[in-house]
């Protein structure tokens, strides 16, 4: 999300709240700047209200956390909730985790969803946008080819180096490849 989309996301807020004090206020012969205090305290107690999926954090401290870079991690005890109960090795984990301590312990979590709530409305907006980042995928994956045909690989005479070397040009020149 950028950072204008997350500005405008709270003006969006603000406006609804204001559309729907007014409305509010309307129906029931009210005050409309009485209307706004009810739903601020709805919109503060979202922000301070622990939510399952954040595994069990409020809106509030994952937002916090963000500004002061701070990453959010999952709590141990929620590592099910997060690796699903067959997760293979979710003993191994844990016990790994436990013997870190929890100061030391990070399985980070984020919140970027594969669409916004503008694609929701401008569906259209959204394809072309994704037609763009496809077509600058592929104009980078073309240059990082050329680049890798102009310079002989240094280092090459390093075994491992050279496998590196030779994986890295093998996922250029995978026709699969996601980019």
């Amino acid at each position: 999300m950028s950072v204008h989309e997350a500005a405008l996301y709270g003006e969006l807020v603000r406006y609804l709240r204001d559309l729907c004090a007014g409305q509010l206020a309307e129906l029931k012969g009210s005050d409309i700047v009485a209307e706004q205090q009810l739903l601020d305290k709805a919109i503060r107690a979202w922000f301070f209200t622990p939510q399952e999926a954040l595994y069990g954090y409020t809106p509030q401290r994952i937002i916090r956390n963000e500004e002061l870079n701070i990453p959010n991690v999952i709590p141990e005890n929620r590592l099910p909730d997060a690796l699903g109960d067959d997760y293979p090795f979710d003993k191994e984990l844990r016990e790994m985790m436990a013997a870190q301590g929890e100061d030391n312990a990070s399985w980070g979590f984020g919140l970027a969803p594969d669409a916004s709530l503008l694609d929701e409305y401008d569906p259209e907006g959204a394809e072309e946008r994704w037609r763009i980042e496809d077509e600058r995928a592929l104009e980078r994956l073309a240059e990082m080819k050329r680049e890798a045909d102009l310079f002989p690989p240094v280092g090459a005479d390093d075994s491992e180096i050279a496998e590196q070397l030779h994986r890295g040009r093998n996922l250029l020149d995978d026709d699969d490849s996601p980019f």
